[in-house]
């Protein structure tokens, strides 16, 4: 039986949105006749593309204030202040998810210093599985692994798939003031296997 693809994999299975995203997360907000240039892409097919990202949380769009008569355009940005619309609706709905795993499992409650880490990584816990990706950090907390990327396809041939998924994986970790950040990303260091550098801030502090 074919694995169960959920939404977030779905939209960012295609290299015209990744391009789109990976657009805006390098280089800031742009229109989409802007993005169209960049990317290629017929204005009317990068508008709606965009709209999916906007959709699945990943970009924010305004309205720029228009000089004479007629609509107004937007201008698109990708979703990554801790304040943007789309982002906390995406950590709403983790959070969501979070909170319905812990009563059905039996999950430990943390609290105290503890507490802040353990929400920075079930929000990365929660980012990688609504991705499909099927991903292990290890007990230290310095490297997470991810094994048979869903998007191998076409990040073999297009690098920049790679560099958004490392951004969203960053976006997923700083969610608030925790102490683990995402440093580097090694893709396809193994066999099915990509890994990415972790810091605890707090950890270090220890040494």
């Amino acid at each position: 039986m074919a694995p169960r693809r959920l939404p977030d994999y779905r939209t960012l299975a295609s290299l015209s949105r990744i391009n789109l995203l990976h657009e805006l997360q390098q280089h800031g907000a742009k229109t989409v006749t802007e993005l169209a240039d960049v990317t290629g892409l017929h204005h009317n097919t990068a508008r709606e593309h965009l709209h999916r990202l906007i959709e699945a949380g990943f970009v924010d769009s305004e309205s720029i204030p228009s000089v004479g008569r007629g609509r107004p355009q937007l201008r698109y940005r990708a979703a990554r202040d801790r304040q943007d619309p789309a982002r906390r609706r995406r950590q709403e709905s983790s959070e969501n998810r979070t909170a319905l795993l812990r009563r059905l499992l039996p999950i430990r409650d943390v609290t105290g210093d503890d507490e802040a880490r353990t929400r920075q990584l079930d929000s990365l816990d929660d980012h990688m599985e609504q991705c499909g990706f099927d991903a292990e950090i290890n007990s230290g907390h310095t490297h997470m692994t991810m094994f048979g990327c869903p998007f191998a396809g076409l990040a073999h041939d297009n690098p920049q798939v790679c560099e958004v998924h490392f951004a969203l994986v960053q976006d997923a970790l700083a969610i608030d003031d925790g102490p683990l950040r995402a440093t580097e990303l090694h893709p396809f260091c193994g066999p099915e296997t990509c890994t990415v550098d972790l810091d605890d801030a707090e950890a270090d502090q220890i040494f």
